[in-house]
């Protein structure tokens, strides 16, 4: 049985910072020369998931399988710029889904929850981030009702990295 809820505090940690090096092992597989995330620590990136615990503007989603953590989704609701009509938007920072777990329905399951707690925090508008590589991602998002807004461009200078 899925069931998809908040991060608590009893919830295994280790399990969603498993997930989370997973997520950004492929990101950086879309993008070798930017990203070196091999290197990454639990404590280097744990603190985000603990902070979503105890934020008014953060959270963090996950999904279970007969109570073993096998997805999460990363959310926080951000400050616009003064020049944006929109002051608060919702962001969905990493969404993932464990490979045995895929094409089950759980990431459209986590993206629902995702858009239910935004609508809670009285958020209109929500962005998610994805390698313009990561053609399934987009696949997924677009499937979903999504559209993009921006893209990102990134140049080489020349110049030796260091």
């Amino acid at each position: 049985m899925i069931s998809i809820r908040e991060l608590r505090p009893e919830d295994d940690l280790a399990a969603v910072l498993t997930l989370c090096k997973d997520f950004l092992a492929e990101y950086e597989g879309h993008h070798r020369e930017f990203f070196d995330t091999g290197n990454l620590s639990d404590a280097d990136i744990s603190g985000r998931f603990l902070q979503s615990m105890e934020s008014d503007s953060s959270a963090t989603i996950i999904a279970l399988v007969d109570d073993a953590i096998v997805g999460y989704a990363s959310l926080a609701v951000r400050e616009q710029p003064r020049f944006y009509r929109i002051k608060k938007v919702g962001v969905i920072s990493g969404l993932m889904v464990a490979n045995d777990h895929r094409r089950k329905g759980i990431a459209t399951r986590l993206l629902a929850a995702a858009e239910a707690y935004f609508q809670r925090k009285a958020i209109g508008y929500f962005t998610a981030y994805t390698a313009v590589a990561n053609h399934a991602a987009i696949e997924f998002y677009e499937h979903n009702g999504m559209g993009a807004l921006h893209t990102t461009f990134i140049g080489e200078t020349g110049s030796t990295i260091g």
